[in-house]
């Protein structure tokens, strides 16, 4: 039996690993950059046996949205166009998946590390480029509006500023780090 790259059970000294340790491993598809089909490689796809656990707990599979056991199986053989791909995107990344999967493979973060690269590509819902504009130029995620000042009043909360200090860290972050490059 030959399924993708990971590390040998009894070298992670997890009880419940040890029937896998006899499992020949093969590389990751060449569909996923290098630096990623590592990161997923670690994450020990092979492990994940498609048994659907993690999809009825998805509260967007439930509502026509992400379909995490082929999104898993999408990503453990690479077949993946990462430039494209619109499912990755409609997962709310409340973890449930990675809760259900008995044999911890975590689907929420490979979603997570597979909408890094594709974020990466220039894959991004255009409302995540509006709120990081906004976020680089205001150092809010949200527009200060009317509203927003009327309520903070009600609620009795001072005025909402970003000092100028405060903005010119966030743009020492933000070169230091991939949001930078986005």
């Amino acid at each position: 039996m030959n399924l993708p790259i990971g590390r040998w059970a009894h070298e992670k000294g997890d009880k419940r690993r040890r029937r896998w340790a006899g499992v020949r491993k093969v590389a990751l598809r060449p569909g996923l950059e290098d630096e990623l089909r590592d990161a997923l490689s670690q994450l020990e796809l092979w492990r994940c046996h498609q048994c659907g656990q993690c999809t009825p707990v998805c509260p967007s599979a439930r509502h026509g949205g992400i379909r995490t056991r082929e999104v898993m199986e999408r990503a453990s053989t690479g077949a993946m166009d990462l430039s494209m791909d619109q499912e990755i995107w409609k997962c709310v990344m409340c973890n449930s998946c990675s809760e259900r999967c008995q044999l911890g493979v975590d689907p929420a973060h490979v979603i997570t590390l597979l909408r890094n690269a594709a974020a990466q590509r220039g894959n991004r819902p255009e409302h995540f480029a509006e709120e990081l504009r906004l976020f680089t130029s205001s150092g809010m995620s949200f527009p200060r509006t009317g509203f927003t000042r009327k309520m903070r009043k009600e609620f009795s909360l001072p005025e909402l500023d970003v000092s100028e200090g405060t903005m010119e860290e966030l743009r020492r972050l933000i070169s230091a780090t991939r949001l930078g490059r986005l």
